[in-house]
């Protein structure tokens, strides 16, 4: 596996688990980031992480050492906000948090308890009686959509879960499919490739998960690094299907600024 770093123009970074541990950043990617963007590269950022919008994710990497703007962050939040404004959808019942609610509410899509589509995220407050809430919505009709399919969610030294466990709760109770609109989904395919002027041949997207970043970097065309520092191991490497498989393993971001 080779990729010639010097000749790519656009860089994504996946952000929980490749960029930070949500308080802190992974080592040496502050060096990175500042040393492509004196470089000329393109630098911008996906996650499936919807607790904060947009602009506080930008606002927080920036007081974290890197210098980001909103329009290069984008979240399935936004994503989901942006589907649901396209299809006419006006009113969703939400299983998440302040950051994908104010995302949806900027696209003027309701937070509603009697709604015909149910989006799942992360969610701290998630528990038996929202179970049984979208149960009953699900009996009268409703869709299920998924942020994310993420097993865990890293902050700090410790790992919670992430959108996975609402899913699977979800998934197993109703007995009801979940449209993906975060990552590997050609929904959030369309949204990158639209928002940002890019050609994939010289797009590389960084990841910390085979299952998630990479495929979904592979579907889009880009070429793709797994670093280690998150959810996927060395271990996880054999046995993967075409479309998980990383254009490059990274396992020291440094070797990146010395392959410039």
């Amino acid at each position: 596996m080779f990729v010639n770093f010097g000749s790519i123009r656009t860089f994504i970074f996946e952000i929980n688990g490749t960029v930070m541990r949500w308080n802190t950043l992974n080592p040496h990617m502050e060096k990175l980031i500042s040393i492509l963007k004196k470089r000329h590269k393109k630098v911008y950022y996906v996650t499936d992480n919807c607790v904060l919008t947009r602009d506080m994710m930008a606002k927080k990497l920036t007081k974290l050492g890197l210098k980001t703007k909103e329009d290069e962050i984008i979240t399935s939040g936004y994503v989901a906000a942006n589907y649901f404004e396209s299809k006419g959808i006006s009113k969703v019942y939400v299983c998440g948090e302040r950051g994908l609610i104010s995302e949806l509410g900027e696209r003027g899509i309701t937070v509603s308890d009697n709604a015909d589509h149910i989006l799942l995220s992360i969610d701290r407050n998630f528990n038996y009686m929202k179970l049984k809430k979208i149960g009953d919505l699900v009996k009268k009709g409703a869709k299920l959509y998924a942020t994310g399919i993420n097993r865990n969610w890293y902050v700090d030294d410790e790992t919670y879960p992430a959108e996975m466990s609402v899913v699977e709760s979800v998934k197993n109770y109703t007995g009801a499919d979940v449209i993906l609109l975060g990552m590997p989904s050609a929904v959030m395919k369309s949204r990158i490739l639209e928002d940002i002027f890019l050609f994939p041949e010289d797009t590389l997207l960084i990841g910390d998960n085979l299952k998630t970043n990479i495929k979904f970097g592979n579907l889009c065309g880009f070429r793709t690094g797994l670093v280690l520092t998150g959810e996927s191991s060395e271990a996880d490497l054999s046995g993967l299907l075409a479309e998980e498989k990383p254009s490059i393993v990274i396992r020291d971001v440094r070797n990146i600024i010395k392959n410039l």
